[in-house]
């Protein structure tokens, strides 16, 4: 039986708010003006956060000759977006912690999710006007309507799997049959209890539909469905969804990629989602 995003919502009362580490790093991340000293700041209340970020700076992955002992310094030698970008990562990760449904890969699916960032991250640094992190964010957050359906609808959430197994379509396609709703409503309604700013919710919750964003959110809003189809092309794809999407036409008419360009920016996607792989690696360890 079909169920709509009333239903689901009902049943997930008990959501937990957002680390205050996580907001914090959003707002920063969305103010032009704040500093390396404010995400010092901020990441300075969250000892384990702290660790967290040390380890990874530290990894084989930067080759560092030296120790970095505290963020700060972290900041000065790898830069103010860098830092942010692990520190929001790492924290979304160990918010949500383990999967419930054994047939979806959480593996995968964060994997897809960090190479959307990079991508994301990519596509506007093309794009005049439109800033790179907010993006990264975007790519980050894009599919967390999954993890709601994992979490507190797993019965229904199994039945999508299923239906998107047996018939070989996408995960989209099977959330319409089964819920008359899908992960990017429920995540735009998850971004709203969450007070995420405005153009974040708008992406997440219209990166299937982009002509149903708000005009002023579009842009970004098309960013992330075109790094969300280039991971599908590059077998980045999200678990449990069968058939690759189609690139949402509406991407072609609000970003100045054309489809003759797409052979000349092959190599920088490729050292991209390589840049994102390792990221994974480090995030998830």
């Amino acid at each position: 039986m079909a169920k709509d995003l009333k239903s689901i919502v009902s049943q997930i009362d008990d959501l937990p708010s957002l680390p205050q580490v996580v907001t914090t790093i959003i707002a920063l991340i969305n103010d032009p003006t704040s500093n390396a000293e404010d995400l010092n700041r901020a990441l300075e209340r969250d000892p384990a956060m702290v660790g967290r970020i040390l380890k990874l700076v530290n990894s084989a992955f930067y080759g560092l000759s030296n120790r970095v002992s505290s963020v700060r310094q972290a900041i000065v030698l790898l830069g103010f977006s860098t830092v942010r970008s692990l520190a929001l990562s790492a924290a979304i990760f160990d918010f949500f912690g383990q999967p419930r449904s054994v047939k979806f890969s959480r593996v995968a699916f964060w994997a897809h999710l960090v190479a959307v960032a990079g991508l994301s991250r990519l596509i506007a640094s093309r794009e005049a006007g439109l800033a790179e992190e907010p993006a990264f964010v975007v790519g980050l957050l894009h599919d967390i309507g999954k993890l709601v359906l994992d979490r507190y609808v797993q019965q229904d959430f199994q039945h999508v799997l299923e239906v998107a197994q047996k018939k070989k379509c996408t995960f989209l396609d099977a959330e319409h049959e089964v819920l008359d709703t899908d992960h990017s409503e429920i995540g735009r309604w998850l971004a709203e209890r969450w007070a995420l700013p405005d153009e974040l919710v708008s992406a997440i919750g219209y990166h299937h539909c982009i002509a149903e964003s708000p005009e002023n959110f579009r842009r970004l809003t098309a960013i992330v469905s075109f790094a969300d189809f280039l991971s599908y092309r590059k077998n980045v794809g999200s678990p449990g969804s069968y058939a690759s999407p189609e690139l949402d036409p509406d991407a072609w008419s609000l970003l100045t990629i054309r489809k003759e360009d797409l052979p000349t920016i092959a190599a920088e996607v490729d050292a991209e989602l390589a840049s994102s792989e390792k990221l994974f690696g480090l995030v998830v360890t």
